[in-house]
Order: C-alpha cells, then structure tokens, then sequence
C-alpha cells in the first residue's frame, strides 16, 4: 500500500451552485469560499463526520516532537502537538468519503528511504474504550491499525513487519500493590472476555513472523501471571515486554523483577499517559476547524504511535501517530 495520496482527492468547484465533487462523487455544501478549485476547509467545516482517521506527520521533522515538556515526559502533549499541527496544515487535502473524514500530513509520510532490513519498528497500540465498557478490545480495530501503519510507511498491511509490538489495554494504570482476592477475579475475567481475543490474534501475527516481539504495558506481576494463564490455555505466546511507567513507581516491586527475570519479560520504563487521548481533547483540538464533527459523539477508538530506529546509528528517523474516532 503506497502513503495516503490526496493530490486528486481535493474537493473541486463545479458550479456556483455550491456542488462539489470528491473522487467523482457529488457532495453539496451551502458554505465555504473558492481559492482557485480548492476549497478551503470552510466548506466542509459544518458537515458532522461520523469517523475520523488522522495521520500526524513525522513529529521529527515537523518540530512537534521538541513540543514536548520533557520534564513531565508526558507522550500526550507531543500527540496533542501534533494533532494541532495536522489539523492546521493539512485539512485542505482531506480525504473525504460519504461521512467519513482521513487527514493526513502526506509531506512525512511514504516509503522507508532505505532498505527495511536496516529499521527497527516499534508500535504502541492505545485502546481506548470508554471506561467500563463491556466490550472485547476490537481485533477489527487492530488490523486496522496494522493497515494504516502500512500507509504511513509506505508498504503493504502484508509486508509491514513490526519488530516490537506493545498493546496498551484502556485505564490501565501501573499498581506496585499486590492485588486482593476480588481484584484478582475481576481481572482474570477481564482477561478472558475483553483481551484474550486480540490476544490471541496478536499471537497469530507473533507466530508469523509479522510481529517480533510482543508485549504490554503497565502489569504488575499478578496481572503478567494471570494474562499467561489464560495465553497458555489456548496456545498463545506470553509476553516479551513489559513496559512500566515509573511515574506511577518510582521503584520497580522486587517480586516483578523476578519474575520478569524467570519468564524472559523485558521490563522497559516509558513516559507515555495512561489516558492519552480523552474525548474532550479530541473535541477541543477539531473544534476551531471542524465545529459540527466537534460538538458530535465522536469518540477516540485507538491511537497507534510508531517510531522507526535506523538500527546501525540508533536514531529515531521517523516517529508518528494514527489517530481512529468515530461515532455509533
């Protein structure tokens, strides 16, 4: 799959009628000013958008990434950056099919520049359910995922080898405290219901070769053990990594150490906020260019965040994130 091309995807004027037409389809807008045949985003800016897909640009090229605070170290602030900047330079050349919307900073997207044999890719999968939702984590949402990582890079949803793969399950916060007895059956049954199913998929990728190492993010030791019980059950792999936020533990519990250390788990410090993406920063960033989808139901599905390491120098040549809404 080539990077998202929007070149031929500009809404176009035909008529002083307010008609529009987007890849041969006819579209009516009743607002909006003409520059040329583009439209600029006013014309759109009132129509609700029941789904959004938005691709930042490489946050190292584009200076979000020197946006961040890094006395907090606090991802969202850098996605947030991001988003803005994306909404701000490339809404002009959206994607816009029926009621569903696909921005994109095309100028950073596309193909490794080199061969892929000489990158390390590195993805985290953010969840974000609605607290207490009922609902397994979407396997759809995933390949999803999986697919648009393959735009941003340039290469196909089959061809798109992740060499470490974190899934970060929603409202999941690091605890150095043991879990008692009721907390321990809550979450075995979350286990089986809502994460053993992408689980069991990221398994699958794992086992061919698509994904080479597998991990998750914020488990304390319990959590590790019960997510193994119920992998080994069904013949899937257990995690590789364990990724630990140390702003919720200033001191990793010796018990998780060795554990980590018995089972193979790399256990990794990162910086990345536990709630990413709340709806109303969703809502807050679109507003000033697309009110109507704003003031919506629209609400984050996931966001994926991706870098890309050229394994011989160690520097980060791309990093990016892929941001999913939509509303029911």
């Amino acid at each position: 799959m080539t990077a998202v091309q929007a070149s031929d995807d500009i809404y176009r004027s035909t008529a002083a009628n307010g008609q529009h037409y987007f890849n041969g389809r006819t579209n009516f807008h009743s607002n909006g000013t003409q520059n040329g045949d583009r439209i600029l985003p006013a014309t759109f800016s009132k129509d609700v958008f029941s789904h959004l897909t938005l691709f930042t640009g490489n946050t190292m090229v584009t200076g979000t990434t020197g946006l961040l605070n890094t006395s907090l170290k606090k991802s969202n602030q850098e996605l947030v950056s991001a988003i803005d900047h994306t909404l701000q330079w490339s809404l002009e050349s959206a994607q816009i099919h029926g009621r569903a919307i696909t921005i994109a900073d095309n100028s950073t997207l596309g193909p490794l520049e080199d061969d892929r044999s000489k990158y390390e890719i590195t993805v985290k999968l953010f969840f974000l359910s609605p607290h207490g939702s009922s609902d397994p984590l979407s396997v759809d949402h995933l390949h999803n995922a999986i697919q648009h990582l393959g735009t941003a890079i340039g290469a196909t949803s089959t061809g798109t080898k992740i060499d470490h793969f974190i899934l970060a399950i929603p409202n999941q916060t690091f605890d150095e405290n043991d879990l008692d007895s009721s907390e321990i059956e809550q979450f075995t049954d979350d286990v089986q219901v809502l994460y053993l199913p992408i689980w069991k998929r990221l398994s699958e990728l794992r086992q061919s070769g698509k994904i080479g190492r597998l991990g998750v993010s914020e488990f304390s030791k319990q959590q590790l053990e019960i997510l193994k019980a119920a992998a080994v059950e069904v013949g899937a792999v257990t995690p590789e990594i364990n990724q630990v936020n140390l702003h919720d533990c200033c001191v990793l519990p010796k018990g998780l150490i060795e554990y980590a250390k018995a089972e193979g788990i790399e256990l990794l410090t990162h910086g990345d906020s536990s709630d990413i993406l709340p709806k109303s920063t969703l809502a807050s960033l679109l507003q000033p260019h697309l009110a109507a989808t704003s003031a919506s139901l629209l609400e984050p599905n996931f966001v994926l965040k991706y870098s890309v390491l050229i394994s011989s120098r160690g520097l980060i040549s791309r990093k990016g994130y892929i941001v999913d809404a939509g509303s029911e």
